[in-house]
């Protein structure tokens, strides 16, 4: 699906592109969802754009993310997507831009796009030209990082609470071991974020240097303001993995009391009912000379015994606080 965002008679229009048809006089943002083969190429012809490959997209280099050709800057950006569900991603997308027109191609559905479209068709100023398209995506994408953040943030202190809540009887421990997924999905968020931030981070960069001559200094002054932002995001997300693996150990910690619980309980039951076990087979063999056999009070004898030593290793274990 390709989405394009004009200007018509003073206000930004959004149009729907088809294959074939031209493109609109005053191109602000051509927004490439998913392309097909044929889209891409007859795409490329229309802008006069080499578009990178969905591999090329994945590379890591530097040099393959942010580059310029024939005055069209390119930058692959990783960005975060479906954060609110268990399949939080962060997917590559590229942004171009080249005669004042900005092109994103990807292949993924990012909040932050949807919500920046919506506020460019009301307040047209933000969508004026492919730069400040570029630069209101990114402070989308920034927003919509830190909101990840902040909801992260605020699901640890509740699980934190929960981890650390001293049993009663009315409510029921939590889950250990729910609360080990809830925090791994929770390590997972933060390092998307952190992985997003540092790529967003390198695009203000090369966007800072390319446009340093082409661009007002109010322009300027919004792109260090939008790297400001970002690298407090990410001091925010590596306190929130270090908190984190805190809970991760603290969650461990638990689990192995636990457990150590568990076993101490069966040592102890295993340790009481021992002496009876040992008298309950004394008396059950089958010997011809047991006097005891044949006495009338042998039976309620063996019981009591029996009971006896249960009894006193019992009291012996609670003497010494081992139960």
């Amino acid at each position: 699906m390709v989405t394009l965002y004009h200007i018509l008679d003073g206000r930004l229009e959004r149009t729907p592109w088809r294959l074939g048809a031209p493109l609109p006089e005053r191109l602000v943002w051509a927004d490439i969802f998913e392309p097909t083969t044929a889209e891409e190429q007859s795409l490329e012809a229309l802008l006069g754009l080499d578009l990178p490959t969905r591999a090329q997209m994945g590379e890591i280099e530097a040099s393959s993310r942010l580059y310029e050709i024939d005055g069209a800057r390119f930058m692959t950006a990783t960005v975060l997507s479906k954060a609110e569900t268990p399949e939080a991603e962060a997917s590559a997308i590229t942004f171009v831009m080249a005669n004042h027109v900005l092109v994103s191609l990807r292949y993924t559905d990012p909040l932050a796009f949807s919500v920046y479209a919506a506020r460019a068709l009301k307040l047209p100023a933000l969508c004026e030209t492919g730069e400040t398209a570029m630069a209101g995506l990114i402070e989308a994408i920034i927003d919509r990082a830190a909101d990840v953040l902040e909801n992260v943030a605020a699901e640890m202190d509740a699980l934190s609470r929960e981890i650390f809540r001293v049993k009663t009887g009315e409510k029921e421990s939590i889950d250990l071991e729910d609360a080990l997924r809830q925090l791994g999905r929770f390590s997972d968020l933060a390092g998307k974020v952190r992985e997003s931030t540092a790529s967003m981070e390198r695009v203000i960069t090369f966007l800072t240097q390319v446009l340093q001559t082409e661009v007002k200094k109010d322009y300027r002054a919004r792109l260090k303001t939008m790297a400001r932002d970002i690298r407090s995001i990410a001091e925010h997300a590596s306190a929130l993995a270090q908190k984190v693996n805190f809970l991760l150990d603290a969650t461990l910690g638990l689990i192995n009391i636990e457990q150590t619980r568990v076993i101490k309980i069966l040592s102890v039951a295993a340790t009481v009912f021992l002496p009876p076990t040992l008298m309950a087979s004394i008396f059950g063999m089958n010997f011809d000379v047991m006097p005891e056999l044949h006495w009338d009070f042998g039976y309620p004898m063996a019981i009591v015994l029996m009971i006896v030593s249960a009894v006193l290793p019992y009291f012996y274990f609670k003497r010494k606080r081992w139960l």
